[in-house]
């Protein structure tokens, strides 16, 4: 017995080596991995903030319609690619409101001229101006952009640490602070000239200013703010709730960090959550928490992302498109139906984690910037009538809805909404139930990860 015991610690030691070993390189690995995710991001945002500068230099110089409409589409593009990009890069959401709310202008204000130009418009000095502006903005933003990618290559902060990076706050010394965050500070910080941009596009401040029904009422406390913020987090372990600030852009807001009980041990992640300032709407959520295993399905999934809008007093919303997301999660978008009829602007995301059906992700901004209630006139265009202005070549499925769909004016359309095959593809199809103008197409397109239009 004396004997076997040496030999049976011995024989544990040895499995517990293996087995921390074992674990050590597969974090390892996830970190290598992680930082590729990073760097490929990082890259992206870089490029497209590159060629929106690129292009928009050329666009002052061009004085052909044709060459202005592709670089108008580029630019267009590349903003898009780099709002998206943004969203995923550890940074509070709270101190970059200016740089999304840029990028989303710099797209939306070309795309108009885009519009314009295919009409015949040739830019005005004014239009030139703006133009400058948002250059120079540009410029600056790809220069810092290229300052923090010397620091993070060179290993000055590695990628995997942004995380915890991001939740320290901008009081302290810089070199102890993100530098990712930093610089998007500074750029922010340098945006006091910022032009007003009046176009008819669904970012531009006139807009922006004119559509907030939802939001016009008495304006909550912090205090109450909190209270909503410890509402929805009210069964986390949590070792704090911390005031970030107010953000400001399309909607006002309390911006809150939450922090879990296990994050000292580097096991939590924050979460981050925006309240609006009028009648106190959860609008943002994030928690880039880690989904080990998938324990519901996308069904389940959906039934929690219907509860959670009832219980936030969102109404008569209805799914329309899922998509499977990294990290073990399921995106839903939802809108809103007044009368049986679908308000395609009235948009909210939520995201659900598939493991235990916690909401990691929502986003309500274009439904309570855009929700009210319509009056919603007779169709001039009975069902057949519109029927007929739909192509012969497609083949169309049942009978059609009616929809209110967004226009890039920020405006909105009745229509009917056709769905059709064509060749063993889906579209849906958007007749003006006025006209019987052909609005727009969608192509509808599903994948084992859910589904999507294009």
């Amino acid at each position: 017995m004396k004997r076997t015991l040496p030999v049976v610690l011995a024989l544990t030691l040895v499995v517990a080596g293996v087995w921390g070993y074992t674990q050590y390189q597969e974090k390892r690995e996830y970190r290598t991995f992680l930082n590729n995710q990073f760097h490929r991001m990082y890259y992206d945002l870089t490029g497209s903030v590159e060629s929106i500068t690129s292009d928009i230099s050329k666009l002052m110089v061009s004085n052909q319609t044709k060459e202005n409409v592709v670089l108008y589409s580029n630019i267009w593009q590349n903003a898009y690619n780099a709002q998206e990009k943004l969203a995923q890069l550890p940074i509070r959401h709270g101190e970059i409101s200016k740089t999304e709310k840029f990028l989303s202008q710099v797209g939306d204000y070309t795309f108009t001229l885009a519009q314009r130009s295919i009409e015949g418009h040739q830019l005005t000095t004014e239009e030139i101006d703006s133009l400058e502006k948002l250059h120079n903005y540009a410029l600056e933003l790809t220069n810092d952009l290229h300052d923090v990618q010397k620091d993070v290559l060179a290993g000055l902060v590695m990628p995997g640490e942004l995380r915890k990076e991001g939740s320290k706050k901008l009081n302290k010394k810089a070199e102890e602070e993100n530098p990712i965050q930093i610089k998007f500070q500074k750029f922010e910080e340098r945006m006091v000239d910022y032009p007003e941009l009046i176009y008819d596009g669904p970012f531009s401040e006139h807009v922006i200013k004119g559509m907030r029904p939802r939001l016009q009422g008495d304006k909550i406390t912090e205090a109450e703010a909190r209270k909503k913020v410890e509402s929805f987090i009210k069964d986390k372990k949590v070792s704090k709730v911390e005031k970030l600030t107010n953000g400001r852009g399309r909607i006002d807001t309390y911006s809150f960090e939450v922090i879990p009980e296990n994050q000292k041990e580097g096991k939590g992640n924050p979460v981050y959550i925006d309240i609006s300032q009028r009648k106190g709407y959860i609008v943002w959520v994030l928690n880039n928490r880690d989904v080990e295993k998938k324990n519901i399905s996308q069904k389940q999934a959906m039934q929690r992302a219907a509860k959670f809008l009832e219980e936030q007093g969102f109404k008569n919303m209805i799914p329309t498109y899922t998509m499977r997301t990294y990290g073990g999660a399921v995106l839903i978008n939802y809108v809103y139906k007044q009368d049986d009829v679908l308000m395609y602007p009235d948009l909210i995301k939520v995201k659900v984690a598939l493991d235990n059906g916690e909401i990691v992700g929502f986003d309500s901004t274009h439904f309570l910037t855009s929700n009210y209630q319509r009056q919603i006139p007779k169709p001039k265009l009975t069902p057949e009538q519109a029927r007929e202005k739909v192509s012969m070549r497609a083949k169309i499925e049942g009978d059609p809805k009616l929809a209110y769909i967004p226009t890039d004016a920020h405006g909105e359309i009745f229509c009917y909404e056709f769905k059709a095959d064509y060749k063993g593809d889906t579209f849906f199809i958007y007749i003006n139930t006025e006209t019987g103008e052909e609005e727009k197409i969608l192509k509808y397109v599903e994948s084992e990860n859910g589904t999507l239009t294009m």
